[in-house]
């Protein structure tokens, strides 16, 4: 899929073309990473406000609500629903044991809350 400004790009050789795919690729996972870790923080804010609402760090509820966004935004971006399933799972699952490592005896267990509110 070219458009006419790339048109007025001189062709690159396949040995250039791979380069500038691996360029690509690099940038993109630099800004996968600092938004993970953008991520990150705000799972650290929740481990320090859940204790004092009562809530464990393990909610299906929202994890489900999260899962259901994510695919959406998947399908949405044509971005594989598997592929996403599986990244955000890996995601939520070592959001929810840092989290419990964070709030240590502080934090409710799943199932503790009776509103088990997010």
């Amino acid at each position: 899929m070219s458009n006419e400004a790339d048109s007025d790009k001189p062709a690159l050789s396949p040995s250039e073309e791979m380069s500038d795919v691996r360029r690509e690729i690099d940038a993109i996972d630099d800004e996968i990473v600092a938004l993970l870790a953008k991520r990150q923080r705000q799972i650290e804010r929740a481990a320090r406000v859940k204790p004092s609402l009562g809530i464990p760090a393990r909610v299906p509820d929202r994890v489900d609500e999260v899962l259901a966004r994510v695919l959406a935004a998947a399908h949405r971006e044509g971005f594989s629903k598997p592929l996403a399933m599986d990244l955000w799972t890996a995601v939520i699952e070592w959001s929810i044991n840092y989290e419990e490592r964070l709030m240590g005896d502080k934090g409710p267990k799943e199932g503790d809350s009776p509103g088990n509110r997010r």
